[in-house]
Formats: C-alpha cells, structure tokens, sequence
C-alpha cells in the first residue's frame, strides 16, 4: 500500500531532489503540495500531475490528510512547522540543520520520541555509496586512526558564520560523528570572517574515545575537518587512515579503496547511476520510508543527529 506523503516548501532542494524521486517512487502517493507562493505550487502540481495544491499547511493537514510529511521550507521556519505536523500525528522527514537553535532542534527531537512517530532528518551523506563503502573498508581492517574531511566552495554565504557552520559544514560534521561515534571532544577549531561576520574559513579537530584507536599506540581516533569558502573549485573529500587500509573519497564520485602490500583498487559510478543515488538522497528518502513503520530503526532520527548540531554550538558559543 502506498503512503501518503506532503511536501511542505517547494524550492531548490524540493525541485532538484525530493520532487524527482517521491515522484518516481512506487511506495508513495503524493497527496498534497503546500508553499508560501500559490502560484509555484500551481505550477510544481500541474508538471507532476498532483491535484492536491493548498496555501497553508493547515489546509494540507486537514484536507489532504498525509501519513508523512517532506518539509523543505526555510530552516527558521523548521519548529512551528515540524512541531504543527507531530501534533497532528503525522511523520516528517525535514532538510538539515532542525534549526539554528539547538532548543529548538532538542524540543523537536524530544516531542517526536513523546508522541511515538518519526522525525528524520536529511543527512543524505549517509547513505552516498562511497561512504558507506568507506566504512565498511576501514571497520573490516579493525578501524582508523585518523579521518580528514574537507568541503570547500567558491562563494561565501550572504549570512553570518554560525548559519554557513549550521547550512554547510554541519554535513561533514554529521559524517565524521557517523564515522567515529558520538564520545567526542573538541581538541581544536580556528575560523576567520570577513568585516561582515560571513565565514572565510573554519578547521578543526577532533578526538573520539573509542574505535581504531583502542588497538593502536595512539589514545584515540583522531578527525580533522575544513572548509574554504573562497576557494579554487568546489571540492568534498573524504580520507581516512589506519589499521594497514587507507580510503579516499573525492566529491562522492570517485574512490581509492588501499591496502598495505597490495595494489589499489579504484571505484567509481556507472553511467546510468543518478546523481541523486551517487549522494546518498535517493537512499535516505527510502530509508526514510521504510522506517515509519518502526522509527527504532532510523539512524538520521532527530535525536540520533543531536550531536552534529551539538559539535556546532560547540565550535561557536554565543
């Protein structure tokens, strides 16, 4: 039986991922479209064919009446929303960060668990391939040492540098917490911001008590992490070392799977491999899916993405 699903906000992300894939999905029916501009959900519905086209969520909700919801709207708009859907019992999966505030992103995370459903979050580098294989490849030699991951991009953000930390790095932030676990502290951050408060760069490093480390000299598992905002190129890597293996990952295209003593491996995508399946977004939606029927077993649930939006108030006291 198909699920009934909701799409709240209807912008870049819910155009380019979310609208493409639930479309396309034969485990939904999507029911109905919500946005601020009636005449955008006019349009999206037409090019789907979704009849269902509504100017407030409270319309949707009553009307439409969905068993889940994909929130896509603005991130300060993230708690009244999340918080309207839960209340009326219906699942949500929303973009990354909860919100700008971790009160807010812990109330969310809290009322979901109290009323028994499921709130997801979007950290689709969770389940791009090559990081997923990276895992494994460094977990099968007995873990790593060290992790660096870098997310570099050619243009600042018009917006302070807490909102760039919060909208940006916490996606390599998430994947370091998923990479090493949760027992972390921070050994270093350093950043620098224009006149304007805007980020220029960010690096830091930090230290897990557990994992590779506990069989090696060192007392823990160390993670780097960076980000140029006025960079060369666009650019996400991914490294990690230990235990004899070494991964390498470049843009969630390619991959260098090494083993001392032995030739290096090479992966990558085959042609007909979709974008939205190379980084992670088509099998976090399903996922997402599936878990409703058992929200236990979600790992992008809210209060198992904490700690990243945790790390970042970290890296930026008020």
């Amino acid at each position: 039986m198909k699920r009934k699903i909701g799409i709240i906000g209807l912008g870049d992300i819910a155009q380019k991922v979310y609208l493409p894939l639930l479309s396309a999905s034969e485990k939904v029916d999507i029911v109905g479209l919500s946005s601020r501009s009636m005449s955008t959900v006019d349009r999206i519905g037409a090019q789907y064919r979704i009849a269902g086209r509504y100017a407030s969520l409270t319309e949707m909700l009553r009307q439409a009446k969905p068993e889940a919801v994909f929130v896509h709207s603005p991130t300060e708009t993230h708690d009244a929303i999340v918080t309207t859907c839960l209340k009326e019992g219906i699942h949500v999966y929303v973009d990354k960060p909860l919100a700008y505030d971790i009160e807010a992103s812990e109330r969310m995370a809290a009322y979901a668990a109290e009323r028994g459903l499921l709130l997801a979050v979007g950290f689709n580098r969770r389940f791009a391939p090559l990081y997923v294989q990276a895992k494994r490849w460094m977990e099968e030699g007995g873990g790593f040492d060290l992790v660096t991951a870098a997310k570099h991009r050619t243009k600042l953000q018009s917006h302070g540098a807490k909102q760039t930390l919060y909208d940006d790095l916490i996606h390599m932030l998430d994947l370091l917490l998923w990479l090493g676990g949760d027992a972390f502290d921070v050994a270093s951050y350093r950043q620098r911001t224009d006149h304007e408060g805007r980020l220029l760069f960010g690096a830091g490093t930090l230290t897990f008590g557990h994992g590779a480390s506990a069989a090696s000299s060192q007392d823990s598992a160390v993670a780097q992490f960076s980000m140029v905002r006025q960079a060369g190129a666009d650019l996400e890597q991914l490294e990690m070392h230990g235990n004899g293996r070494s991964a390498e990952v470049l843009n969630m295209e390619t991959a260098v799977w090494r083993k001392a003593g032995v030739s290096p491996q090479e992966q990558t995508f085959g042609s007909w491999d979709s974008i939205l399946h190379r980084r992670g977004f088509a099998d976090a939606v399903d996922h997402f899916l599936t878990c409703i029927a058992d929200p236990s077993r979600c790992t992008i649930r809210a209060d198992r993405t904490l700690p990243a939006h945790r790390l970042v108030e970290k890296l930026f006291p008020e």
